[in-house]
């Protein structure tokens, strides 16, 4: 999965989470105003993801997903 920073033709900026085929996995549902500040809210956002994951397998690097 990767992320894309794109801009949304308004001078604002949103992210968008895509797998391996190119399907959108998830969406900003805010725009921002610069590039850097979409792509500090996908990092953000990341990061939420790996600690949600770690909460749903209790910490251990074997888990269930």
């Amino acid at each position: 999965m990767h992320f894309r920073i794109q801009a949304t033709g308004q001078h604002l900026w949103t992210w968008v989470l895509l797998d391996e085929t190119e399907m959108t996995v998830a969406e900003s549902h805010r725009s921002f105003p610069s590039r850097t500040q979409a792509s500090a809210a996908a990092l953000a956002f990341a990061k939420l993801v790996a600690r949600a994951s770690c909460s749903l397998n209790g910490g251990a690097s074997s888990g269930l997903l």
